[in-house]
């Protein structure tokens, strides 16, 4: 089961949500559902985008995307372990309320105040088409914000700073960054041996250590090389496949007889040949032994 079939399995999966007579044709799609799915598509448009650049042997410019997509994988695991609908929900509000009040900053400090209007009437125009109660960006932005504060119970310690990050909601609220998010998901080895590394790539601190200097004859070339690539398309495919079955199990298309359980057979297969421990747990509770 190569990179590509288990890229467009997921593909598929988004498909069969809105299919006639599946999952959207009888029930509305909500704040959670926007979030959970519109993150999940982005993840798989990451693992395309760094298949095609390793294809063609760009793997200097991958880094980043594959620290997007670790982000996006983890982000996942967090609202799929418990109180999915409301996980989902903190991340939609969160994101809509920032893009909003980026929106607003920049319309603010615009100094060409005609321009700024003009943007100003646009975007409220659209806001004014959308399925919603607000008639302005500012009166969206106070939505979300609200919206975001009620899911925060008023009694928490420090309830300012905890609603700093969406993904510290509960149950202990001790996912203060990133960081602690992994440890507290089981996944802190993902964070050190993958995550942090991509990081430093990222913001240029460690990208000397790409570098390959290798003969040609009587010269040099200085080529840019990732780690390992087979490693890492792997590490690819693995979370994908666990995106896989966590999706179609939260939104019950894997009946008996569905395409899903057979894409669970078919990844099942390919756990025995990897021994990839993680996404064979995950199968074994699908009945899969």
């Amino acid at each position: 089961m190569s990179l590509e079939v288990t890229i467009h399995d997921n593909e598929k999966l988004i498909d069969k949500l809105f299919e006639d007579d599946s999952v959207f044709s009888k029930q509305e799609l909500t704040p959670s559902d926007v979030a959970i799915i519109s993150l999940y598509y982005s993840a798989l448009s990451n693992a395309k985008a760094i298949k095609i650049l390793v294809n063609n042997k760009l793997t200097n410019v991958t880094d980043t995307l594959l620290r997007t997509f670790l982000e996006q994988s983890v982000y996942l695991t967090y609202i799929f372990q418990k109180n999915t609908k409301t996980r989902a929900e903190l991340l939609f509000c969160y994101e809509k309320m920032n893009s909003h009040t980026k929106a607003l900053n920049i319309v603010r400090k615009l100094t060409d105040k005609k321009l700024a209007q003009s943007i100003q009437r646009q975007i409220d125009n659209q806001i004014k088409n959308d399925p919603s109660e607000a008639s302005s960006l500012e009166e969206s932005t106070k939505q979300f914000e609200k919206r975001y504060d009620e899911l925060f119970p008023r009694n928490i310690h420090k309830r300012n700073q905890v609603k700093r990050h969406w993904y510290n909601a509960e149950p202990d609220y001790k996912n203060t960054s990133f960081n602690q998010l992994c440890k507290n998901l089981g996944i802190k080895d993902l964070y050190l041996g993958m995550y942090a590394p991509y990081s430093d790539n990222t913001h240029g601190v460690n990208g000397i250590a790409n570098f390959r200097v290798k003969p040609n004859g009587d010269e040099y070339n200085m080529t840019i090389e990732m780690y390992d690539k087979n490693s890492e398309l792997t590490m690819l495919e693995s979370e994908l496949n666990l995106m896989f079955i966590r999706m179609a199990s939260y939104y019950k298309i894997d009946g008996v007889n569905s395409w899903a359980k057979t894409i669970y057979s078919k990844i099942w297969c390919n756990v025995l040949l990897k021994r990839n421990y993680k996404v064979r747990q995950l199968l074994s509770k699908k009945g899969f032994r």
